[in-house]
C-alpha cells in the first residue's frame, strides 16, 4: 500500500503504469494522459493531489484534499469528468484492493474528516466494492445522485436506421435547415482528429464557444489540452461550422474503445434561425457511426432535455459521501446527513441508485 502525494502521472512507477493501462482499455478517463491533465488544469487552487494504490491485487484511487472546511478528500474530478471511478485491475478483485486503500486513509492522522467518491457507474464491481470498504473501514456512508447520461447501444447500427429512429420533427429540422444552410454563401465544414492543424481548429472552437450562450469555462486551458490530448490518443473527433469564413458551429467527441462521447458542443447564439449546431450533431453522429462504428454513444454529463431526441435511454451515476465519526466534524457531518437521507426517504426521494 503506497500513497502518492502530487505524483507524476506520465512517469508512474512499472506496476502503476500498468494498472491504468489496464484501466484504460475500459475509460478513456482512466488513462493516466487524462489524470495529469486534471493534476495540472482541473484541480481547485490549493489541493494536494493523492493517488492511493495497492499494487497487490491491482487497484488505485486518484483524490484531491479539498480547501477549506475542514481536512477532506474527493475524487479528482469535476465538471469534465464525464467517468469516474477506482483504477482496477481485475474487476474482481476491487473490494480487496479499496479494503486496502480505505483503511490506510482511516488510519491516516491526522484524520480525515469525510471523503467523496464521485461520479461513480453502479453497474459497475467498484461501485459495491467501493461502499463496502468505507463501511468496513468505519465510516458513515451515504449514496448521492451525481448526474444523468443520456445514450444509445448502437453496434451495428447504421446512420440510416439512427437517423428513422429519431423524432419526426429532429428529421423535419434537420432536412429544411440543411437546405437552407448550403445555400449561405461561404458554408465549409471542417474536421480533425489528428494533431496536424489542430490549433487553428482549437482557436476556431474557442472563438464559438465564446460567442454562444455557455458561461466561460470554469477552468481556462482545459478544454484546449484536452482536445491535444484526445488528438495525441487518436480518440479525438472534431467538427467545425463556418459561414463567410467565420465559425459559427463547433463540438468534439471522443471515441475511445467502441464507446462515443458527444463531449463538447456549442453555436453562435446569433445564428439560431439556421440551427447550424443542430446540423453539425448530425453530421457528426453520421460520420462516428459510419466511421467508427461504436457499440455506444452517450452524451456525457447533463439531464437536458433536448438530450432524449437524440439518446433516448438514459442511466444515472452516484457518488458515495463518507463521514468519519471519529472526528467531531465527520460526526456531525455524518449525523446530519443520515437525518437528511431519511427526510428524504420519507417524501419518497431516491436515496439508493435504481437496481
Amino acid at each position: 500500500m503506497t500513497v502518492y502525494v502530487d505524483p507524476d502521472f506520465r512517469r508512474l512507477p512499472p506496476s502503476l503504469d500498468g494498472l491504468f493501462a489496464e484501466a484504460a482499455g475500459r475509460s478513456f478517463f482512466a488513462t493516466s494522459g487524462w489524470y495529469d491533465l486534471m493534476a495540472r488544469l482541473g484541480a481547485a487552487p490549493g489541493s494536494e493531489i493523492r493517488l492511493y494504490a495497492a499494487e497487490e491485487p491491482g487497484a488505485a484511487l486518484v483524490l484531491q484534499t479539498v480547501p477549506g472546511g475542514g481536512r477532506r478528500l474527493a475524487s479528482l474530478a469535476n465538471a469534465y469528468s464525464v467517468e469516474h471511478g477506482p483504477i482496477l485491475g481485475d474487476p474482481a478483485a476491487a473490494l480487496a484492493g479499496l479494503v486496502a486503500i480505505l483503511g490506510e486513509i482511516a488510519a491516516e492522522r491526522p484524520r480525515w474528516d469525510g471523503l467523496l467518491v464521485a461520479e461513480l457507474d453502479p453497474a459497475e464491481p467498484g461501485y459495491g466494492a467501493a461502499l463496502a470498504a468505507c463501511r468496513g473501514a468505519g465510516l458513515m456512508v451515504e449514496p448521492v445522485f451525481h448526474s444523468a447520461t443520456w445514450y444509445e447501444a448502437t453496434d451495428g447500427l447504421s446512420f440510416a436506421d439512427y437517423l428513422a429512429a429519431r423524432p419526426a420533427e429532429l428529421r423535419g429540422t434537420w432536412r429544411r435547415k440543411r437546405r437552407r444552410i448550403e445555400r449561405e454563401s461561404g458554408f465549409a465544414a471542417s474536421f480533425h482528429d489528428r494533431p496536424a492543424g489542430l490549433e487553428a481548429a482549437i482557436a476556431d472552437y474557442e472563438a464559438v464557444h465564446e460567442a454562444s450562450w455557455k458561461p466561460p469555462e470554469g477552468f481556462p486551458g482545459f478544454i484546449p489540452a484536452l482536445i491535444r490530448l484526445a488528438a495525441a490518443e487518436g480518440a479525438l473527433r472534431l467538427g467545425i461550422y463556418r459561414l463567410a469564413g467565420r465559425p459559427v458551429a463547433a463540438q468534439f467527441w471522443i471515441v475511445w474503445n467502441r464507446r462515443a462521447v458527444v463531449y463538447k458542443l456549442a453555436h453562435d447564439a446569433r445564428l439560431d434561425a439556421l440551427s447550424p449546431g443542430t446540423l453539425l450533431t448530425m453530421e457528426m453522429f453520421e460520420r462516428v457511426l459510419e466511421r467508427d462504428r461504436p457499440a455506444e454513444i452517450t452524451f456525457g454529463r447533463g439531464d437536458d432535455a433536448y438530450k432524449k431526441l437524440w439518446l433516448p435511454r438514459r442511466r444515472e451515476r452516484w457518488g458515495i459521501r463518507a463521514s468519519n465519526p471519529r472526528t467531531p466534524r465527520g460526526l456531525a457531518e455524518g449525523l446530519e446527513r443520515a437525518a437528511a437521507k431519511l427526510y428524504h426517504r420519507l417524501r419518497g426521494g431516491p436515496t439508493a441508485p435504481p437496481r
